[in-house]
């Protein structure tokens, strides 16, 4: 089963492609579980909530490798809860890096938020969408772990995601 996984600062386009591309398949596809588990706990999260979300985003990943897509579409991974980590608590639990590196896809798509920033109750950073799409780049340079830099519209993206897709 190959991998794909897309990722990217807040409002860079993730979830749709991610989407669009399980439509254009037709095969299910990992959501992200930040938004539904943010939106059930009425209160600010905390370190021990980002480590949740990530057990709950292995879990979702796992429920939908049991349907054995051809293709598994993720729509974030344990990189971007990694990044989430470091980045509003200065720490990351050894495990969760373990996890990230073990579980790599076969193909990162990083999302350039290269398009207006769509407000949302549980986006936090309008401002700070570069400096946060360096982040992963930084991330991936680190680990060696190769990417492909997405940009433009929506349909442009999909165009660069499927031409790679069928190379």
């Amino acid at each position: 089963m190959k991998k794909i996984v897309f990722t990217g600062p807040e409002s860079s386009g993730k979830t749709t492609l991610a989407e669009k591309l399980a439509f254009h398949f037709q095969l299910p596809h990992v959501k992200e579980v930040a938004r539904d588990y943010l939106h059930l706990i009425h209160r600010p999260y905390g370190y021990e909530d980002v480590l949740n979300i990530a057990m709950l985003q292995l879990a979702e990943e796992e429920k939908i490798k049991t349907l054995q897509p051809s293709v598994l579409i993720c729509d974030t991974d344990l990189a971007t809860i990694h990044i989430w980590c470091n980045d509003k608590f200065n720490r990351c639990e050894p495990w969760l890096t373990a996890a990230f590196l073990d579980r790599l896809p076969d193909m990162y798509f990083l999302c350039r938020p290269d398009f207006p920033w769509q407000n949302d109750v549980q986006r936090e950073d309008p401002h700070r969408q570069e400096q946060l799409f360096e982040i992963h780049r930084s991330l991936f340079a680190h680990y060696k772990i190769p990417f492909t830099e997405l940009y433009g519209d929506v349909e442009t993206r999909m165009k660069q995601v499927l031409a790679i897709m069928h190379k």
